[in-house]
């Protein structure tokens, strides 16, 4: 059986490394983009309670379901750490990229719950650590260099990025965790809870954080801002 080459690269990179010439990898662009972590939360202590192979399902299962939904609306998961994984919806309209995101979460949170049913008797449930940001960022292909070789990642790099990783870590108890300026590009869109400004690693400024409770209107295919392109 061969496999293709392209289960191992995200969507996102394919349009420029077939413009790729030479070896070169393509230049970097800055665009708007909406960026999603999410991490299973006590992941650590799942670890050390089930076998690797029981977590290594565990961990495949629901990744899977996550994939799913955030390619129905467009992303891509571009990135898997361990017990998390990162998401990136890039488009020229920030507002879409921000709906189809807050669409993917409601879709990730519903395979969470359906998964923990049909797995109640295999583990405990699940819970999610979720953090989102948006706005502009360097994102392409990075890429590494050493005597031995070359290493390519699809990565967005910046502020964004690095604030969307502060809030999942900041997020417990199945949370799901924005800044105000977010929230406020789509308003209505969730039940946003306003919570105090909290000094995030690395960031000079204190960051208006606001947790996104689930959707007011359950999604019903109609939004425009679905899918990326339209």
């Amino acid at each position: 059986m061969t496999i293709p080459w392209n289960v191992f690269v995200p969507a996102n990179a394919l349009p420029g490394l077939r413009r790729a010439r030479g070896g070169r990898a393509p230049r970097k662009r800055m665009c708007n983009i909406a960026v999603l972590f999410v991490d299973l939360e006590g992941c650590t202590h799942r670890c050390e309670d089930l076998p690797p192979r029981v977590m290594n399902d565990v961990i495949e299962t629901y990744f899977s379901g996550y994939l799913e939904a955030v390619r129905a609306f467009g992303g891509e998961v571009t990135e898997v750490l361990g017990d998390g994984l990162l998401a990136i919806f890039e488009g020229p309209d920030l507002q879409a990229n921000v709906e189809a995101a807050m669409n993917a979460i409601d879709r990730i949170r519903t395979a969470t719950a359906v998964l923990n049913r049909r797995r109640s008797r295999r583990h405990d449930p699940i819970a999610l650590h979720i953090g989102l940001n948006a706005g502009q960022a360097l994102t392409g292909v990075t890429r590494l260099r050493s005597r031995e070789g070359e290493r390519w990642f699809y990565a967005a790099n910046g502020p964004v990025t690095n604030i969307a990783a502060r809030l999942c870590a900041l997020a417990n108890g199945g949370q799901a965790l924005t800044t105000m300026a977010v929230a406020d590009l789509v308003p209505g869109r969730c039940d946003f809870r306003r919570l105090r400004p909290q000094h995030l690693k690395n960031v000079a400024k204190p960051v208006e954080v606001v947790e996104c409770n689930p959707a007011l209107t359950p999604y019903d295919g109609s939004c425009q801002c679905a899918r990326r392109g339209t």
